[in-house]
């Protein structure tokens, strides 16, 4: 299963607070892969998801809700869209090294933008955070999250999110098979408990 997401997504939060559990009830592993979605979106075409006065109003209610729904704390970013370039590039400097921890921290980031209105382009708190999780000291961190090969990872997460039309956050693929959004966690589950098919294959000619 991949988990895709950009740090500035608060259904990506949602979605990271229960995808990992829902996966391991069912035998399986969730890769995580952040992107950042304004840049995926720029290559595929299309608009920012907040552009439109109408569809931000009913997103914010909606998030609120489904937190709600979901028995989840959450608390409205009081600057938002985030900026999340560097929690991004954090995660790939920490996963080049061990992907576990690469996930703690990815989790400790969405929580703190999400429950405690944390500002993820605060390059102090970030390293902050990734050390909880790394030998490395805040520096030392600061510092891998800047160097070339974080940036050009996720560069091309961004690019391979692009390829594969992933136009949103959360983005899940089962075999291949796209889910979008933190509402599709009831049919993700039914999906991985065998209750509910795979789509059908195109017929060859």
């Amino acid at each position: 299963m991949e988990f895709w997401f950009d740090f500035g997504s608060p259904y990506g939060y949602l979605m990271a607070e229960r995808i990992d559990a829902l996966a391991a009830a069912h035998g399986r592993r969730v890769q995580w892969r952040p992107m950042l979605l304004f840049a995926v979106l720029r290559q595929l075409g299309m608009p920012p998801p907040l552009a439109h006065a109408p569809k931000h109003d009913y997103l914010l209610l909606d998030i609120e809700r489904s937190a709600r729904q979901l028995r989840l704390p959450y608390r409205h970013p009081s600057r938002f869209p985030l900026i999340t370039p560097l929690p991004g590039r954090m995660f790939h400097a920490l996963a080049a090294r061990d992907p576990a921890a690469a996930v703690a921290f990815a989790r400790d980031a969405l929580r703190a933008a999400f429950r405690e209105d944390a500002a993820l382009d605060d390059a102090d708190l970030v390293a902050r955070l990734a050390a909880r999780h790394d030998p490395r000291d805040a520096a030392q961190l600061r510092e891998a999250a800047a160097a070339e090969p974080a940036r050009r990872a996720l560069a091309d997460a961004v690019a391979e999110a692009a390829a594969r039309q992933v136009f949103g956050s959360p983005f899940v693929h089962i075999g291949g098979e796209p889910f979008f959004g933190a509402d599709r966690l009831p049919q993700i589950e039914a999906r991985l408990a065998g209750e509910l098919a795979p789509p059908p294959r195109p017929e060859t000619p």
